[in-house]
């Protein structure tokens, strides 16, 4: 890690610790970050790292808590084995659409809104589907509160429990990006011919990307699902969450590792500050806000907050005039 890298971790360390001296509101806007920023960084491994993006990470969102939710609600199984089932059955369908684009040679913008079609796809099905509520959606029975049922009663655990989510996230959005699979997915992205004539096998980093991608999205799925205790097809397979997770990572610094976790951390708390403060005098005011940062981050720094950081200053981490040569 650089020492960009290094400083965006410990400011993201200070936030986090920020929500215990704040009210119960501000905990769960907190708890909602978190799980928005390992989402985005999930998000990342495919659309930043691989260049696999997707417009319909909505699907396995609610994959993973309709899985987890609708058999704890029939059958009481634990949400833990729920949530396993759901990263699995996400991945599953993240394979397929991957594999459905190579198969019809389906890429960059039109894989994107592939994924969004399977997306809507889900959304209608799930809203006919009378099991699943249909379109009245489900409400979970509480349990006894506990990390065994992944239902807490103080907004601190559902916030240590986001942080977690967000770690696992981080974590393996870090392993991928230092190990050769990493090098393997960068190369797809910037040249897939160049890859291929170096042997690597583009197939197997969309199919493994997409795999990643949308096992760790359910998951994020699941642990929402138990603090909402409410299932609807608008919420989880929607497309509030996708467009979200994009906005977060294209802000903060899309390839980067911790990009969507600075775009998150800035937008999200901001957004929910505006909806609060202003929403019933000018409704979609945070709208507004996210729909103008992104065009002023379009326009002036397209890499990102720390994609434009980490070219301002050193490798080393000092910063160089703009007039001076590289040592």
């Amino acid at each position: 890690m650089t020492r960009v890298e290094y400083a965006a971790a410990g400011v993201i360390l200070v936030g986090s610790l920020l929500p215990f001296w704040l009210g119960h509101y501000w905990l769960d806007v907190a708890f909602l970050a978190a799980v928005y920023a390992g989402i985005a960084s999930a998000w990342n491994v495919a659309g930043g790292f691989s260049g696999t993006s997707s417009f319909g990470h909505g699907l396995f969102f609610g994959i993973g808590a309709y899985t987890s939710g609708a058999l704890f609600f029939h059958f009481r199984v634990s949400p833990w084995l729920g949530l396993g089932l759901g990263a699995v059955l996400a991945a599953a369908v993240g394979v397929i659409i991957a594999w459905c684009g190579v198969r019809y040679r389906i890429r960059g913008l039109s894989f994107a809104v592939l994924t969004l079609a399977f997306a809507e796809i889900a959304w209608l099905f799930v809203g006919t589907f009378d099991p699943l509520g249909a379109s009245r959606g489900i409400s979970l029975p509480p349990a006894t509160p506990g990390l065994a049922s992944l239902q807490f009663q103080s907004g601190w655990s559902f916030f240590l429990a986001g942080l977690v989510f967000l770690a696992l996230c981080q974590a393996v959005a870090w392993r991928v990006h230092v190990t050769p699979l990493g090098f393997r997915y960068r190369a797809v992205r910037e040249n897939e011919t160049a890859a291929q004539a170096m042997g690597i096998d583009p197939v197997f980093v969309r199919l493994s990307a997409m795999a990643l991608t949308a096992a760790l999205t359910a998951i994020g799925g699941s642990i929402y699902a138990q603090y909402l205790l409410f299932l609807d097809p608008r919420t989880f397979f929607g497309p509030d969450v996708t467009i979200k997770v994009i906005l977060f990572t294209l802000v903060g610094g899309m390839g980067s590792i911790w990009g969507p976790v600075v775009g998150t951390a800035l937008l999200y708390p901001a957004g929910e500050w505006l909806r609060a403060a202003f929403g019933g005098r000018v409704p979609g005011l945070d709208i507004l806000f996210y729909g103008s940062l992104v065009i002023v981050c379009c326009l002036t720094f397209p890499a990102g907050i720390v994609g434009t950081i980490g070219r301002l200053v050193g490798r080393d981490g000092t910063a160089r005039a703009s007039g001076a040569p590289s040592p």
